[in-house]
């Protein structure tokens, strides 16, 4: 048992470390099942203004929905809000679009390139998208994915700060996030074998098949080096928190990157304005960036997949090991040879060992997991461990079998047919809210209100600065007119 554990099961406070709040945000292209390509209808309006939707966003084209939970304290409760953001948006599709449930887009036509470089209605970012696009092209910046956003309670950061006699709770704060940045760096390539799930280009004019010929299928374009990842020249240092912030803070001086977004690192640290401003005033939450959308999951990402980075966060705390600069190169490395094998293929054997020992410490925090989590973290344990076994059983070699003539895409069709079937046939998907407050719940979100639900059977709501205790009858348009231009 870690020193870590030890204490707080001594002070009877264990449950704190498995305590913390998650966030999740997903990219996800609208397509038309007649076109089989991006869709080009317009993000739905009735979704509210992008420039302040807390819940409903676009990315690098119009057709790149982007949903982003609020902050939930379980992997449950997170993926319950995924699932309520997922069946809105799929009520406010055009008959003919589906989500498409992949990470590597569809064939994109020589009209659908024109239509994609055109068309962009957030306006505020039209210079960054221009760099992007003349730095990496467009094909690049269409992958899509899964961020996973964790932060801990107070109790822990507070009880961490006075039991390891920390002068700040920034201090506190940047020491257990930085840990937890090098585990999942250190552990990408885990995460890759397991979740990995975009083995094929649709496209032949990405060059994919040029840079790595004979390669497809791989077990994930998106995690290889050659996927969602800066140029070549550009370096993450995660040796420690001040040569990481050094190192982007250059980049962005010397133009390299446009902004501190542009740093496409597997972990970021979020906070304050600024990368300076996190060293002096500590870090929000971090946020993992390494996952393909799981298309046989009903959201794009299963709980087994969220318990187990959970899993891996926890070690990062509990166990003692210093990540050296060399062993975070090596991960890289075979981060990159993981991603580029076949889905069907093994670990290196010193890979394989070092993933079953890793697993047989994440199985001993399961099992001493709290009642409320232990189940579930085991199970989680007990799908990576079946993957370890076989790598048919991983999410990449559950997919090889859906290839039809080297393509993915009639699977892919299907498939985002039956998640919108599903979605508009499902009679009641809303968990945080019921009964005469559920179109009130539904339409504040819809609205950009950050919307929480109140023991009360009340709507907690947040726009631009405002502040409102609503209820089922609270005429939510009569609220927003309140609000006047440039309200912050």
């Amino acid at each position: 048992m870690s020193t870590i554990v030890n204490e707080l099961a001594n002070q009877k406070h264990l449950a704190w470390l498995y305590q913390g709040h998650f966030g999740i945000e997903i990219e996800e292209h609208r397509v038309q099942t007649g076109r089989k390509s991006l869709s080009q209808h317009p993000h739905p309006a009735s979704l509210g203004d992008r420039i302040d939707q807390p819940y409903f966003q676009t990315d690098f084209s119009e057709s790149m929905e982007e949903l982003v939970t609020a902050p939930k304290p379980s992997t449950k409760a997170v993926l319950d809000h995924l699932h309520e953001l997922q069946a809105i948006l799929g009520h406010e599709l055009q008959p003919d679009e589906i989500i498409w449930p992949l990470s590597m887009p569809p064939h994109l036509a020589p009209d659908d390139l024109k239509f994609l470089e055109t068309h962009f209605e957030r306006y505020w970012y039209q210079d960054y998208r221009d760099t992007l696009a003349q730095r990496y092209g467009y094909f690049q910046h269409i992958m899509t994915g899964i961020h996973v956003n964790f932060s801990f309670d107070s109790d822990f950061l507070d009880w961490f700060q006075q039991s390891r006699s920390l002068p700040t709770r920034s201090a506190a704060e940047n020491q257990l996030y930085f840990k937890i940045a090098q585990q999942l760096v250190g552990y990408r390539w885990l995460l890759t074998y397991l979740l990995g799930a975009s083995p094929v280009s649709e496209n032949a004019v990405d060059h994919l098949n040029e840079k790595a010929p004979g390669l497809q299928p791989v077990r994930s374009w998106r995690e290889s080096k050659y996927g969602f990842a800066n140029l070549p020249g550009i370096k993450n240092d995660y040796t420690s928190m001040a040569n990481l912030i050094k190192q982007v803070d250059a980049y962005l001086a010397s133009g390299d990157l446009f902004d501190k977004s542009e740093f496409y690192g597997p972990v970021r640290f979020k906070g304050p304005q600024t990368l300076d401003d996190i060293k002096s005033q500590g870090t929000d939450y971090v946020e993992f960036r390494m996952f393909d959308l799981n298309p046989f999951s009903q959201d794009g990402i299963t709980k087994a997949a969220l318990d187990l980075i959970h899993l891996l966060v926890l070690d990062a705390v509990t166990n003692d090991h210093e990540w050296t600069g060399a062993e975070l190169d090596a991960a890289n490395d075979l981060n990159n040879r993981v991603a580029l094998a076949h889905p069907t293929t093994p670990l290196e054997p010193s890979a394989q060992r070092n993933a079953v020992d890793t697993l047989k410490r994440l199985a001993h925090l399961a099992q001493q997991a709290p009642t409320e989590w232990r189940d579930d973290l085991q199970a989680a344990v007990a799908v990576a461990q079946a993957g370890i076994a076989d790598p048919q059983q991983t999410v990449g070699g559950h997919l090889i079998h859906e290839f039809h003539k080297g393509s993915l895409a009639a699977f892919a069709m299907q498939r985002g047919r039956i998640l919108q079937d599903e979605r508009l046939a499902e009679p009641a998907p809303y968990v945080f809210a019921t009964g005469p407050l559920l179109p009130n719940y539904i339409q504040a979100q819809k609205m950009g209100f950050k919307t929480e639900v109140k023991p009360n059977n009340h709507l907690s709501l947040d726009f631009r600065g405002h502040h409102w205790d609503a209820d089922a009858n609270t005429d939510l348009a009569a609220l927003r007119a309140e609000v006047k231009p440039g309200d912050h």
